[in-house]
């Protein structure tokens, strides 16, 4: 029973030295070829740049095409702890509160039927 446990120590300690070994090892050839040759690593760094901005922007692109086409751009002010919404083409006063998120709240109670946007808004409550 006690060279069982042996055997079963040794190899799980075998197994750890030979990952921990394997894995220093890829990373030193990882890091040798790119020392060696890093025009690939490079072309992949601008592919994954461009991949990432059309992203976000296509983001941005389907938030704004989903949003309601009567929607009212807010315009904020704030002053002495209070937000104050404001109609941003035509200036009109819409609601008073302590943040930006009340404040549209208090404007679609005002206007029923109304939709409010504010890009500094969270993602999922970008229109109320």
């Amino acid at each position: 029973m006690d060279i069982w446990i042996v055997w079963v120590v040794g190899c799980s300690v075998a197994f750890w030295i030979g990952k921990s070994v394997g894995t220093h090892l890829a990373t030193y050839r990882m890091i040798k070829a790119l020392a060696d040759n890093p025009e690939p690593f490079i072309a992949i760094s601008k592919q994954l740049k461009q991949i990432d901005e059309a992203s976000s922007l296509s983001e941005i692109d389907s938030a704004v095409s989903e949003l309601d086409s009567n929607a009212i751009e807010i315009e904020l002010e704030e002053i002495n702890g209070f937000v104050y919404a404001y109609n941003k083409t035509t200036g009109q006063f819409l609601a008073q509160a302590r943040d930006i998120e009340q404040a549209v709240r208090i404007a679609s109670q005002r206007f029923p039927g109304q939709t409010f946007w504010h890009p500094e808004l969270k993602q999922d409550s970008q229109t109320a």
